[in-house]
Formats: structure tokens, C-alpha cells, sequence
């Protein structure tokens, strides 16, 4: 699958304009083209209606403008109270919609991006996609583009609509109005006489198109550069998490300056990039704003000749003036946009390309199969047949591997270091895809214990009901926290913090084992689960499981020769390497 961005949506290369609108569409349909969703349909016509309503105002507001100066111009005092009146009225309307239509603007914002985190949550988590792409090609960042890029991608595509509906409604309420007070003008050219009718909008038109092509071929780069700055924002905040994450290893290394000169390399790409995007937007706003100022005067240079020559009232001056500036700004939409939908299309394009990445991994067709055990103690759970393993680059590491696990049965994979081990086991557990034959697991709850616990922030109750919905009772857990010898924390239950720094990783690997207790698995997957500990302390943990799991199948992997010497059967994973005769 190709990783890679398109250098720009707007620099005329049409094979990335179709790509980027593929994507939204792809990206939209789950919630808008949804029967389901027919609230956030209300929501969205309400907003446009609100939008439309502030239009419908505005062409009265233009038409005050007539009255008002007219007035203004016949020094007549005895109607200015009640067009002032009828002013306020309008801003009070204007505001009103305003207002609510920015209320309910914002709810559906928070609908949206509600839905498109479940949905990015639920790929980037369901059969393990969040581990498979880390041993592909990971688009960079999947927690920015799931926390702050759905959030964009909401927010700037109704943002969009909306004004661009706002626009629209614009064009086709002032067109008139500007079209009408135009008349029929002639010019006459080289003795030639030219007849053109409503020119005020041609002025307009041309004046729009103008500056648009100017606009686009100033700011045509500014979507890479957003690109390369949510990139370069990301990787910056990612290494000082990790840096929070691994204070104490960093610590032990007195690593600070290595994390300093890291960490300085990183904000220097933020810092190349800001150069750059400030550069090409200081030219961009040079332009816009010269484009700003001149349209205040361009309606009253095209109308000046009409009002010299007495066709046209200073009121009517005043009102093509606001009607000019309605209709530009319907012209110029995609000008006046144009940074934001640059923006906007980066966006697209970051959660597009992540999201074609989740939907592109292959679902592994080898993952474990479950079926409900049976009470018979020679019931196989776990059979695996001449199951190869490979590596990411597709070197062999182990061959036609085939064994069968029953109840109450200890299994120690065994072999030297870097032999497959535990690369096995991430087969098993249905994380690793690069492997062939066949395996089955015949448990409803298999539990998977690795070197390093995940120990989230959290309560102590949550952790140990971690990764399972079991609610068990306070006894039980305490029961389980003394079995493992954390009996100082079963006073702090309901005590939130991060579990992973306040406990050693001896403490932690107790704290995995009391999950095991409580749930009960009926295969137990153990990889190097107590090398944190004393050979004593974890020969007695695994003495509890024994004694407390009588009908789990333990499978495990250890370095400890006390632990191994625990186990029923020691399979010898040397004779299923690739070098090695078939078994």
C-alpha cells in the first residue's frame, strides 16, 4: 500500500484533487449517507437555514442602505428615528440567528466527531490493527489524527458548507440587486460603441476571478507545509511523552542531554516549517490584504460616472457599493477560503491515508478459534498443527510446529535465545500474521501475560479486572491481592493513579498474576512473567496458580531454571527450526 502524501490538492495535478475527495467521501459516508442519522440532518438544515437567514437580512440591511443615504444626502431629520429603529431591529436579527446557528453549529461539530472517534477507535483497536500496522508502514501519529484531526475534519467541513451555502444564497439575492442598478451602459471605444448590460457584476466577476488565480498561484504550497507542521507537532509532543513514560530509564542512563539534543532536533524541524509556512502566508496575506482594501473602493470607482452623471442617487450608490461587495464576496468564495480549505484538505488527507491503512491490513485467516470446553479432563485446549513462523521479511523461524495442550497441563516452550519463543506465542495470541498452518484455541477465556503489564491509569479495582467486564467482589480481589503478596493495597481499591510508576516491576508482575487468579482463564499464556522477581517469590506465585488453576492449560516461556524445573512438559523448540530435519 502506497504511505505517502500528494504534494497538493490545489497545484493542478487532478489525479490529487480526485484522491483528496475520494477520501472525504470515504470518510463521510459512514455518518452522513446513515438512515440513522437523520438528527444530525436536522441539525445541518437548521444551521444552513440560520445561514440563509442572516443572507435574507443582509438584502434588507442593502436596501436600508438606499433609504439611509438618500435620506443622509436630503438632510432629511424626520425619518432618521425610525431607520435607526429598523437598523437595530436588523442587528438584533443578525445576531440572534447568528448565535443560535453557531450553537447548534458546534453540537453537530461535537455529533460528528463523536461517531468518526468511535469509528477510528474501533478500526484502529479490533483484531489487533493497532499492533499489525506498527510492523508495517504505520502512518505516523495515529493518536493526533484520531484526537485532533476528526475534530478538524468536522469542524472545517461544516464550516465550509455552510459558508460556502451562505455564499451562494449571496450571489443569487445580490446578482439581482446589483444587475438592476448596472442598468445598460454604453462605452465607446476606439469610435466604436459598446453596450453592456448589468456590468457591475461583470466588474465583479472579473475583479474575483482575477484575484483567485493570483491567490492560488501565491498559496498553492500551503497545504504540504500544513501537512509537514501536524507531523512535525506530533513527533515533538510524542517524544516528550516518551520521555514522561521512560523517566526513570532516562534517569539511570543520565540520558537528559542525549533527550535534550533529541528533542531540539525535533522542534528544529517545527522551526524550519513555521519559517516556511509564515513565509509564503506572509506573502499571502500581502495580497489579501491589498485585495481587502482595494474592493472597498473598486464599487465606487465602477459607479462614480452614473453618480456624476446623475443617472444614479447617492443612495443607490451607497446600496450597488454593498450589493458589489456581496456579490465579491460570492465570486470570491474559494479565494477568501482558500487557507482554510487548504487546511481542510490537509486533513482529508491525513485521516484518509490512515484510515485506508486500517481497512487495508489483511485479517489474519489463522486466528485462534474458541469453542466452549467441556469438563473432561483429556480435553485438548490447544492443538496445533505444522504451524510455520516467520519473520516481518519472511525468514523462517520455526517449522512445523505441532503439539496438543490439555487441562491442567504446564507446557514450557524452551530454547535459546532469539529462537522464536516469543514470537510464537504473538502467533497464538493472534498478533503476529506471519506464520502458516493451523492452530486452535478451545477457550471462552484464554489470558495472555507479558514481561511488561499494562497498567493504564486507573483505579486498582480496574486494573485487576483488566482485560475482562468481570465484576468480582471486594473480598475476592483482596483475596487475590494477598495470594500474590500485595496485601498492602488492598486498602486502595478505589485509588486512581498511574499504577506503572508507583509499582516496581516485581509488584507489577504480582499485580498480573492476581488478574489470572481472579479470571480464571482456561489457557494461561505466560511470557517471562516473573522475571522481575527472586527465584523464591516466583516459584511461589506460580505454586498459587497451580493450586488455585488446577484445570488451566499453562503455556509458558521462562529463563529462570527454578520456574522451569515447575512445569509438566518442556518443548524443545530447537528441533522445529528451519535448520532442523523435520520432526
Amino acid at each position: 500500500m502506497r504511505m505517502c502524501l500528494p504534494d497538493g490538492f490545489f497545484d493542478g495535478q487532478q489525479d490529487n484533487a480526485v484522491q483528496t475527495l475520494k477520501f472525504f467521501l470515504m470518510l463521510i459516508r459512514p455518518f452522513w449517507l446513515s438512515f440513522r442519522q437523520y438528527k444530525e440532518w436536522l441539525l445541518l438544515t437548521l444551521v444552513v437555514l440560520f445561514a440563509l437567514a442572516i443572507v435574507w437580512v443582509s438584502v434588507w440591511i442593502t436596501d436600508w442602505n438606499k433609504e439611509f443615504y438618500d435620506a443622509l444626502a436630503e438632510f432629511n431629520g424626520a425619518v432618521m428615528p425610525v431607520l435607526i429603529a429598523k437598523y437595530l431591529g436588523y442587528i438584533a436579527l443578525i445576531v440572534s440567528f447568528i448565535v443560535c446557528g453557531n450553537w447548534l453549529r458546534k453540537l453537530l461539530i461535537l455529533r460528528w466527531r463523536e461517531h468518526l472517534s468511535r469509528q477510528f477507535e474501533s478500526l484502529w483497536l479490533d483484531n489487533h490493527r493497532h499492533y499489525h500496522l506498527q510492523l508495517g508502514n504505520e502512518p505516523d501519529n495515529p493518536d493526533q489524527r484520531i484526537a485532533e484531526d476528526i475534530y478538524l475534519l468536522a469542524e472545517k467541513s461544516i464550516d465550509l458548507f455552510k459558508y460556502f451555502i451562505m455564499n451562494v444564497a449571496k450571489l443569487g439575492a445580490f446578482v439581482a440587486i446589483l444587475w438592476q442598478l448596472s442598468g445598460t451602459q454604453h462605452f465607446v471605444i476606439a469610435g466604436h460603441t459598446l453596450t453592456i448590460k448589468g456590468y457591475l457584476v461583470w466588474v465583479a466577476l472579473a475583479y474575483s476571478v482575477l484575484c483567485t488565480w493570483l491567490m492560488h498561484v501565491i498559496g498553492h504550497k500551503l497545504q504540504q507545509l500544513n501537512i509537514d507542521r501536524q507531523h512535525t507537532e506530533a513527533d515533538y509532543r510524542a517524544s516528550l511523552l516518551r520521555i514522561r513514560d521512560h523517566a526513570e530509564q532516562i534517569a539511570f542512563y543520565h540520558g537528559e542531554n542525549s533527550e535534550k539534543t533529541r528533542l531540539q532536533r525535533r522542534f528544529g524541524a517545527i522551526k524550519q516549517n513555521w519559517l516556511a509556512l509564515i513565509a509564503r502566508e506572509f506573502k499571502l496575506e500581502i495580497f489579501s490584504a491589498s485585495y481587502l482594501r482595494l474592493s472597498m473602493f473598486i464599487p465606487i470607482f465602477a459607479t462614480l460616472p452614473m453618480y456624476l452623471a446623475r443617472t444614479m442617487t447617492f443612495g443607490d450608490m451607497m446600496q450597488a457599493r454593498s450589493a458589489f461587495g456581496n456579490v465579491q464576496d460570492g465570486f470570491g468564495w474559494f479565494m477568501d477560503y482558500y487557507k482554510r480549505i487548504i487546511e481542510w484538505a490537509a486533513v482529508v488527507e491525513r485521516l484518509g491515508v490512515f484510515l485506508k491503512a486500517l481497512q487495508g491490513l489483511d485479517s489474519p485467516q489463522t486466528l485462534p478459534k474458541t469453542s466452549t470446553p467441556t469438563t473432561h479432563k483429556s480435553q485438548t485446549l490447544l492443538d496445533i498443527r505444522r504451524l510455520s513462523v516467520h519473520t516481518a521479511t519472511g525468514d523462517k523461524l520455526l517449522d512445523k510446529v505441532s503439539l496438543q495442550g490439555h487441562q491442567g497441563q504446564w507446557l514450557l516452550f524452551d530454547g535459546k535465545s532469539g529462537i522464536g519463543k516469543s514470537t510464537l506465542l504473538r502467533v497464538l495470541a493472534g498478533l503476529w500474521i506471519y506464520h502458516q498452518g493451523q492452530f486452535t484455541i478451545n477457550a471462552v477465556k484464554p489470558l495472555f501475560l507479558p514481561q511488561k503489564p499494562y497498567l493504564p491509569q486507573s483505579t486498582l479495582r480496574e486494573l485487576l479486572h483488566y482485560p475482562y467486564d468481570d465484576k468480582c467482589q471486594d473480598d475476592d480481589l483482596m483475596m487475590a491481592l494477598e495470594q500474590v503478596g500485595l496485601h498492602a493495597l488492598c486498602d486502595e481499591l478505589d485509588k486512581e493513579q498511574e499504577w506503572g510508576r508507583v509499582l516496581s516491576g516485581g509488584q507489577q508482575q504480582r499485580l498480573s498474576i492476581a488478574r489470572a487468579l481472579l479470571h480464571r482463564p482456561d489457557v494461561l499464556f505466560l511470557d517471562e512473567a516473573t522475571n522481575q522477581l527472586d527465584d523464591i517469590s516466583a516459584q511461589a506465585l506460580m505454586q498459587t496458580l497451580k493450586d488455585t488453576l488446577p484445570d488451566t492449560l499453562v503455556v509458558g516461556i521462562s529463563h529462570q531454571h527454578a520456574i522451569k524445573m515447575m512445569f509438566d512438559e518442556r518443548i524443545d523448540l530447537q528441533r522445529y527450526t528451519a535448520h532442523h530435519s523435520d520432526p
